[in-house]
């Protein structure tokens, strides 16, 4: 059977709150729906032809079920699309992405959406053994380390896999300081050039006061200096090196990309932004998750019929800047071809909706640069990595 080509034609994300931050206020399936009205607006195309929704989130404790179908009711896309919800942990957004242009690719969708989305400051707490309790205390669970930023299998905290990998490559604290205050330094810098402006799309929160606030700027990029993140002390390790100054941050954020086969392009008379030529996973070591990304980059580069050589511009998630360093170290890639606009570090990682916050800033960067071939890519919690590779037209 002959597949389909697929194609970006809009992408949009909001902006990344902070913790218990300026998005707090919002649920996930309202994070979800600001994000997927905006890219139907930008595609200018009508709600009628979107047959599925696919999202991707971690913490769907206390959101009712498959928020995917309640983001495509609550929009108004038609009641016969279909529509799930994917956990992959980190990769869960751009896993979604791969889910649904493989949908289309086989011929089953023309048109659909993708939508990663995360409200950390909303998971929930739950006392995991309710239902058989009878008297006596009871301990409160909470998900965002239980269900998320805690390994199921290593059984201990994400950045003590990033402890690990320091270990590993000898990384030294000075190195991952530097690295996290470049990434600080290039999204302010980004942020004061307006090169945010055309991905995110202003989230308008009114209070239970009646009052207005509208949301239009990432919250977490900080004007730190090499002084205070040198202070900060190690959180996972004893004498350890990675604290939480130079790791990515708790956060709230959704981001979305509207999908069609080159049939429904020609239909619809839409200009895509690109084609998705590559997607792969890769599956390493969960003590070691972090380093996913140098696998999964070049096979889905080799899927695309290229080389990492062939890449011109890179988005790769910093969970752990001594994460994005291995990864660096083994890619051998020039930061000058990664992130200049910062990435977890400085801009948050609000876990489910990163996949496809990277794919929409590179989308945009992509565009900037009028680069040919771009690719994103994150670690993944347990260690299947995922990355995609884009064809900019």
């Amino acid at each position: 059977m002959e597949t389909r080509e697929v194609y970006i034609v809009s992408a949009a994300r909001t902006p990344i709150g902070d913790f218990r931050g300026a998005l707090s206020p919002l649920s996930v399936v309202e994070l979800g729906s600001i994000v997927a009205e905006e890219v139907m607006e930008r595609a200018g195309v009508c709600k009628d032809c979107v047959q599925e929704i696919v999202a991707g989130m971690i913490y769907k404790g206390g959101q009712k079920g498959n928020p995917a179908r309640q983001i495509q009711i609550k929009c108004g896309f038609p009641e016969s699309g279909y529509a799930c919800t994917i956990d992959q942990q980190c990769g869960s957004g751009m896993r979604a992405m791969e889910v649904l242009s493989q949908q289309i690719m086989l011929g089953k969708t023309e048109v659909g959406l993708a939508i990663g989305m995360e409200s950390m400051s909303n998971a929930a707490y739950v006392l995991t053994n309710a239902r058989s309790i009878r008297s006596g205390d009871q301990k409160l669970i909470d998900t965002i380390t239980y269900d998320g930023l805690n390994c199921a299998i290593c059984d201990y905290h994400m950045g003590r896999t990033a402890e690990n990998i320091a270990e590993k490559y000898n990384i030294t604290r000075q190195e991952q300081d530097e690295l996290a205050y470049m990434s600080h330094q290039r999204a302010l810098k980004a942020q004061a050039e307006g090169k945010f402006l055309d991905e995110i799309v202003p989230v308008t929160i009114t209070d239970r006061k009646g009052r207005v606030t509208v949301v239009d700027k990432d919250e977490h990029p900080k004007n730190s200096s090499l002084e205070t993140l040198g202070n900060l002390p190690a959180v996972f390790k004893k004498d350890g090196t990675v604290t939480a100054g130079n790791a990515s941050g708790i956060n709230d954020g959704a981001a979305a990309l509207l999908l069609m086969s080159k049939e429904a392009v020609e239909k619809y008379h839409v200009k895509p932004m690109a084609k998705i030529i590559g997607t792969a996973s890769f599956g390493v070591d969960p003590a070691y998750m972090g380093l996913g990304p140098v696998y999964a980059l070049p096979k889905a580069a080799e899927y695309a019929g290229l080389t990492l050589n062939d890449i011109e511009y890179f988005e790769i998630n910093e969970a752990f800047a001594a994460q994005f360093i291995g990864c660096e170290r083994e890619l051998k890639l020039s930061r000058e071809k990664v992130n200049l606009n910062g990435s977890g570090i400085a801009l948050g990682h609000p876990v489910g909706a990163t996949g496809i916050r990277i794919l929409v800033s590179l989308l945009y960067e992509g565009k900037r640069q009028n680069i040919t071939y771009g690719a994103a890519s994150l670690c993944v919690g347990g260690g299947p990595a995922i990355a995609s590779v884009l064809e900019f037209l």
